[in-house]
C-alpha cells in the first residue's frame, strides 16, 4: 500500500514538473494582435472602446471634416500604461506611428513604433487615435483600452498599428477624414511582450491587496486553472475523502475552495475573513500534506 501511494505522488510531482517546464519555455517574447472594437468598458475610471483580441461584428467609425481646399489627412497613437488613478505615457506627448493620405482613397495603412519598454508589469493599456489636416494640430478621435490585469512585461519593441483610413472630397472646399474600426476592417496593433516571473505576480498582487491571488499564483500563473485543478484540488479532495470518506462533504469543500472566480466563497464572506479563511486553509493543506508524507 506504501509503494502504491508513493507511485502516486511521484506522478503527481512529474506531472507538476513536466507543466511547470513546458511553462518555462512558453514564456519567452509573445506576440499579440489587439484589435479595436466596437463596444465600450469603463476601466480604472476611463470609458473608452475596448482593445482586444478578437474583433466584433459591429464596426464603428470617426469622421471630420475640414471646410477649406484639399489637405494631406493623417492618423497618429498616443500610448499610456494604465493602473489604477495613475497613467504613464510612453509616446512622449506626440503621436506616432504616422500615417498619412495625400489623395482620395480608402483602405488599412500600417506604421510602426519602437517601444521603449516599461519597467514594471503592465495592468492595462490605453491607446488614443489623433487625426490632423495637412501639418495643423492633433486631434483626439477615439480612445481604446484593454481589460485590466493584463499581467504582461513590455521590453524594446517593434509595436506595429493599423489604421483603416478614408480620404473624402466634396466640391473643391470641402475635405473629409474619416476612421473605421471593428468588424472586417482590421484596425488595431501587434504588439510584443513578455510574462513576468511567478514571484513577480505575486508580489504585484500582494502589493494592490489582492492576498488571495498572492497565495494561489503559484498554482495557477505557469499550469492554468485546468492543471491547478488536477495538480491543487484533486490531491485535495483525495485527502479530505480519506479523511472523511463523505464524497458529498469533499464535492462542496471542493466547490468553496476552488471556484472558477475565487470560489463561493468569495462572495460571501467580507475581504478581511477571506484572507484570514485562506491563511488558515493553507495552513490546513500543509498540515494534511505533511501526515500525507509521514505515512509513506
Amino acid at each position: 500500500m506504501k509503494l502504491q501511494a508513493k507511485k502516486v505522488v511521484f506522478v503527481w510531482l512529474l506531472l507538476l514538473f513536466c507543466l511547470a517546464f513546458q511553462a518555462e519555455n512558453a514564456r519567452a517574447n509573445v506576440s499579440a494582435s489587439w484589435f479595436y472594437r466596437a463596444d465600450r468598458h469603463v476601466v480604472y475610471g476611463v470609458e473608452a472602446y475596448k482593445m482586444a483580441e478578437t474583433t466584433t461584428t459591429e464596426s464603428k467609425y470617426d469622421t471630420r471634416t475640414l471646410y477649406s481646399e484639399q489637405f494631406s489627412i493623417s492618423y497618429g497613437v498616443r500610448v499610456w500604461v494604465v493602473h489604477g488613478s495613475s497613467q504613464i505615457e510612453l509616446t512622449q506627448g506626440t503621436p506616432v506611428a504616422v500615417v498619412t493620405r495625400f489623395n482620395i482613397g480608402s483602405g488599412l495603412q500600417n506604421a510602426s513604433w519602437n517601444c521603449p519598454g516599461y519597467n514594471g508589469i503592465v495592468d492595462a493599456v490605453m491607446i488614443r487615435v489623433y487625426q490632423r489636416f495637412y501639418t495643423y494640430s492633433w486631434s483626439l478621435r477615439v480612445t481604446f483600452i484593454t481589460s485590466p490585469e493584463l499581467l504582461i512585461k513590455f521590453s524594446s519593441s517593434s509595436w506595429i498599428f493599423s489604421y483603416f483610413t478614408e480620404m473624402r472630397v466634396e466640391g473643391s472646399e470641402v475635405t473629409m477624414s474619416s476612421f473605421y474600426w471593428g468588424g472586417n476592417y482590421g484596425s488595431g496593433v501587434t504588439v510584443q511582450y513578455d510574462l513576468p516571473e511567478a514571484y513577480e505576480v505575486q508580489m504585484w498582487k500582494l502589493t494592490n491587496g489582492d492576498v488571495i491571488g498572492w497565495l494561489v499564483t503559484p498554482y495557477t500563473w505557469f499550469i492554468g486553472f485546468a492543471a491547478y485543478s488536477l495538480i491543487f484540488l484533486l490531491p485535495i479532495g483525495l485527502i479530505l475523502y480519506n479523511r472523511f470518506e463523505d464524497a458529498a462533504a469533499v464535492i462542496i469543500g471542493l466547490l468553496l475552495i476552488g471556484g472558477m472566480t475565487g470560489g463561493i466563497l468569495s462572495a460571501v464572506v467580507p475581504q478581511t475573513g477571506l484572507q484570514l479563511c485562506w491563511v488558515l486553509f493553507v495552513l490546513g493543506l500543509a498540515a494534511l500534506l505533511y501526515k500525507l508524507f509521514k505515512s509513506l
